[in-house]
């Protein structure tokens, strides 16, 4: 008896249940965010990717093929990229098609089935992988002589079905596809099966490959115990590959780099020199800059998603990150920003009377608002945007606040939504500069996007990071200083060793 499948990308199939608003899905940040939820990847589907090598609409046909299906479609959503495939399918006729409505294209081609003596068809959603017995499946819809059969697992249905052909139409496949209260024998799966609703499924199995806690396996050859590399993937010398990784072909992985703990480098990727990538999936196409740090995320290109914190983000600085041909650079013209006023919140005391009359003085502060204090501490208000354009006229304003003694300074970072490495170097130099004149500077509300920067640049432990600047003020009551700088070497009679003989 011939079998058919239908394989649905994108939009749900007829009976699958879309769910209510998953709480775990991406949070918008602002400007820095295009797409929330399973969409953050744009009119790419989670199924459509490639994962440790292949896409889970390839790795489905695969499954399908080795049971003895002989006529494969994959119907693509109209707003859905199509997928690609690695491999030919031989003998095995696998067609791919476009659909604005997926019922109605469904419900054709099982009658074309039919025609072409097609008995029996599988149909089944990309974003529902599953590794069973397909075959004891289709035996156990014959006994059950039904017209169409649906699997189930511990969660509840699967987005899969065994359909009889001739006996089904557009006009009942919705009733016979969907749940119903109504005595219908079911196929139960304790087989392996993960479904593709959220960017942290595409990633748990990646993970699942790599540990062996499924049938499918990386792409490529093992090259040593837990390492995978495909064709024409290139590892330096002086990289370290810590097993079990997987690295896609024409990929590149440049010096001192570190990729580590079950992560996968896809295909046409550069992984600059000194950056290590942990528990993390970079999709194919992407370039990583150096000297990063990228762990427990997923990157496409310019947008990453960090699990940790389950925020999304688009990185505009492309030295950081970008899409690319698998070559990395970071040479990248400066942008020209125009130039920003920046909000400065102080509250006066009669303490530092000198000091508040360079504050308020808007020659020497052109671009400074309101500013208060409370005692010796500056408490500034940072902008949506800091970034190269802006960093100069920032440091033109803080300097003078930099160059008094002892300085504490507060930078309140809630209305940040777009910093580049520019603005996070601003940043270090101003907490060195404070730091040499005996004083400090720390953070406060840190948004999750600003924070995903910072560990990414590897400069989070750094600074002393609060949830809002009053705590941030607050800190400083126990900042107790050196009364008067250190002016004689360590080794000087004030500390005690003036009988201190040096040798001839």
């Amino acid at each position: 008896m011939k079998l058919g499948a239908v394989i649905v990308v994108g939009e749900a199939v007829v009976g699958e249940e879309k769910g209510p608003s998953d709480p775990k899905r991406p949070k918008l940040i602002g400007p820095m965010l295009t797409q929330t939820g399973p969409d953050f990847l744009g009119s790419q589907s989670l199924a459509c990717l490639e994962v440790a090598g292949r896409s889970m609409v390839e790795r489905t046909v695969e499954r399908l093929m080795a049971i003895g299906v002989e006529d494969i479609c994959v119907v693509v959503d109209g707003k859905t990229q199509m997928p690609l495939f690695r491999s030919e399918f031989g003998k095995v006729r696998v067609h791919v098609q476009k659909a604005k409505e997926i019922a109605p294209v469904l419900a054709e081609k099982l009658k074309e089935f039919s025609a072409d003596q097609v008995g029996h068809a599988f149909v089944v959603s990309a974003n529902a992988y599953v590794e069973t017995d397909l075959l004891d499946f289709f035996y156990f819809h014959l006994e059950a002589k039904q017209v169409a059969t649906r699997a189930f697992d511990r969660q509840g249905p699967l987005a899969l079905w065994v359909v009889d052909c001739s006996k089904a139409d557009e006009a009942q496949l919705e009733t016979l596809m969907v749940p119903s209260q109504a005595p219908r024998a079911t196929y139960f799966i304790r087989d392996y099966v993960i479904r593709l609703n959220h960017p942290r499924d595409l990633r748990q199995f990646a993970e699942d490959t790599l540990r062996g806690r499924c049938e499918s396996r990386p792409s490529g050859r093992q090259i040593r115990p837990g390492v995978w590399m495909d064709e024409r993937a290139h590892v330096n010398r002086k990289a370290r590959i810590v097993a079990p990784v997987f690295i896609g072909r024409g990929s590149e992985v440049k010096a001192d780099a570190v990729i580590t703990r079950y992560s996968t480098i896809e295909k046409d990727c550069c992984i600059d020199c000194g950056t290590v990538v942990e528990n993390s999936s970079i999709l194919e196409n992407t370039n990583v800059g150096i000297w990063l740090d990228v762990c427990r995320a997923l990157v496409c290109g310019n947008k990453i998603f960090s699990l940790n914190r389950n925020v999304a983000i688009e990185i505009s600085d492309a030295t950081l990150m970008r899409r690319g041909s698998g070559h990395a650079t970071n040479d990248t013209k400066p942008s020209n920003q125009p130039k920003v006023n920046f909000r400065i919140k102080k509250k006066f005391s009669t303490k530092e009377q000198s000091a508040k009359s360079l504050w308020q003085d808007a020659n020497i502060l052109p671009g400074a608002g309101r500013m208060s204090s409370k005692g010796p501490v500056i408490i500034m208000e940072l902008p949506e945007q800091l970034k190269q354009g802006q960093v100069k006229t920032f440091m033109r304003e803080l300097q003078p606040l930099l160059d008094e003694a002892r300085p504490c300074i507060v930078l309140d970072c809630s209305k940040i939504q777009d910093i580049d490495s520019a603005g996070v170097e601003m940043l270090l130099q101003c907490l060195e500069l404070a730091m040499k004149r005996d004083g400090d500077l720390k953070l406060a509300a840190v948004s999750p996007a600003s924070a995903i920067i910072l560990e990414l640049m590897r400069v989070d432990r750094l600074f002393e990071v609060f949830d809002t600047p009053e705590e941030a003020t607050r800190s400083f009551q126990n900042f107790t200083p050196v009364s008067t700088p250190q002016s004689q070497p360590w080794y000087a009679t004030g500390y005690g060793l003036a009988g201190l003989k040096t040798a001839n």
